[in-house]
């Protein structure tokens, strides 16, 4: 929409604790749009890539100085409330959301707390948020399903659905090639996740920067050779839509025809001053591609080349 301007010229934004800059592909686009909207406002945690570009960074409280919305998980509902106090200046979510809120007129419809909102939300229970700080989780009678009527229009399992069409994709799902190949002296890029990391938010987290301070490029013995690339050895990573290097690990836990990072790392904000400039960001090669139907991220259509550009550390 910012670079269309259709069905309408967009000129401001709002992010609340995301960041597409570094998570959802070509961050080099995402950067340019940015820097097009007249106004930019991101609430966040801490300051991010998305943060840094913004006109203004409004400080939220850390998940464990604020009261979120009760979980529910099956049959357990559970409640995250504050354990200390907030530091420094910042407040939560619906504080912000209710200050903006007055300013434009609207405050009427954020007239209420969050224990007040949790309350609302357990009434059919019959238990209050003082219950659940006493418990911390509760269980519910949960009613199993009647597998005998679906709620779909024939009330049965339906491998065809004309909505799937409607939405943009087939009728029947069906699998779609990559649009690219890993051709030539190209590799497959594939990210995933470490059980020491939550997605790009704890790399600046003393005590887990320590265990995994930056990610790294697993890439097969074979293909490693040919590029004379030995384990340990510094690596530039590279496509038509970004530049990034990394140290390589040598492993046949990856495909010989594919290369894999960990998502998060290589952070551009100095103010995440343990986190910075360490390892290399995915979103820096893969095209911003949505995916029909169900609208999520295509973040696995990129090939890459990779080649050597230091020894090892």
């Amino acid at each position: 929409m910012v670079e269309s301007k259709k069905p309408y010229e967009l000129k401001a934004a709002i992010f609340y604790r995301v960041n597409p800059v570094k998570s959802s592909g070509d961050q080099g686009r995402w950067i340019e749009a940015l820097k097009k909207l007249e106004l930019v406002v991101a609430i966040d945690t801490q300051m991010s890539e998305t943060a840094m570009l913004a006109h203004y960074v409004l400080p939220e409280h850390h998940y464990l100085e604020r009261m979120d919305a009760i979980s529910v998980v099956g049959d357990t509902v559970s409640l995250r409330q504050p354990v200390v106090e907030p530091l420094y200046n910042t407040r939560d979510c619906l504080q912000i959301l209710q200050g903006l809120a007055k300013v434009v007129g609207n405050d009427k419809y954020f007239n209420f707390t969050m224990e007040q909102w949790n309350n609302a939300l357990l009434e059919p229970t019959g238990w209050t948020v003082k219950h659940l700080r006493e418990k911390g989780v509760m269980k519910v009678s949960a009613t199993p399903p009647d597998y005998a009527v679906l709620p779909t229009s024939s009330g049965r399992a339906e491998l065809v659905h004309k909505g799937f069409a409607l939405s943009g994709g087939t009728e029947v799902v069906s699998w779609v090639p990559p649009k690219t190949q890993p051709e030539g002296d190209r590799l497959r890029l594939l990210h995933g996740h470490m059980a020491v990391h939550t997605n790009g938010y704890t790399q600046n987290v003393p005590a887990l920067y320590a265990r995994m301070p930056e990610n790294d490029l697993w890439i097969h013995p074979s293909a490693a050779a040919a590029r004379g690339i030995a384990d340990g050895d510094l690596v530039e990573v590279a496509n038509e839509y970004g530049v990034q290097r990394i140290r390589a690990r040598v492993t046949e836990g990856i495909r010989p025809d594919c290369v894999w990072m960990c998502h998060g790392f290589g952070t551009m904000v100095p103010e995440q001053r343990l986190a910075y400039g360490k390892g290399a960001a995915d979103g820096w090669f893969y095209p911003l591609m949505v995916t029909p139907v169900s609208g999520a991220l295509g973040q696995g259509d990129a090939t890459v080349t990779v080649r050597k550009v230091g020894e090892k550390a």
